[in-house]
């Protein structure tokens, strides 16, 4: 169950891009709503230099733990186990700069548009392919940030979706890697 919600994480994760002008927003914050398995998960991300740096604090069946990404690199950060682990950057798909290459890649195709937390989307469909694992992914997206996500691997799905959106500055505190 475990590698199943670490595979689930990651392509949370995939389907946002890590890395500069991903958000065409330089600042702010979001909350998400996540349906696992009948299970409603709470999440606040926080981002600056437009995606380049976001820190999501998780917690998900009884196990808490952050993520942040800057610096193209992932830091997994389970503050319990007082434990960094720091991983590579994964390549993702950046929806401000869809190129003819990553549309291929991951089969993406526009299908419509919708309205989340009062902002107007554009509705894309992709499969993405992270870690042997192949996902089927619907996404609406605002300003490149992935406002609403739906998963389907192999009969597990998983949706998740933004109820809030703050522009402006954070706390520059958020994106440094705790000493334990």
């Amino acid at each position: 169950m475990k590698k199943i919600l670490s595979i689930c994480a990651v392509l949370l994760v995939a389907v946002t891009a890590m890395g500069q002008n991903r958000y065409g927003i330089k600042s702010g914050s979001y909350k998400t709503e996540m349906d696992m398995m009948g299970q409603v998960i709470t999440n606040t991300t926080y981002f600056d230099d437009y995606g380049a740096k976001e820190v999501t604090s998780m917690s998900m069946m009884g196990m808490e733990m952050t993520q942040l990404q800057k610096d193209g690199t992932m830091y997994i950060i389970n503050k319990g186990e007082k434990s960094v682990q720091e991983m590579p950057g994964r390549e993702s798909i950046n929806y401000l700069n869809l190129t003819d290459e990553v549309i291929a890649k991951n089969k993406i195709k526009e299908i419509g548009k919708e309205t989340i937390a009062g902002k107007e989307c554009t509705i894309y469909t992709a499969e993405i392919s992270q870690m042997g694992q192949t996902a089927k992914a619907t996404v609406s997206v605002w300003n490149g940030l992935v406002m609403k996500s739906s998963i389907d691997m192999g009969g597990f799905a998983m949706e998740q979706k933004v109820v809030e959106v703050n522009e402006g500055p954070v706390d520059a505190a958020l994106f440094e890697i705790p000493k334990f």
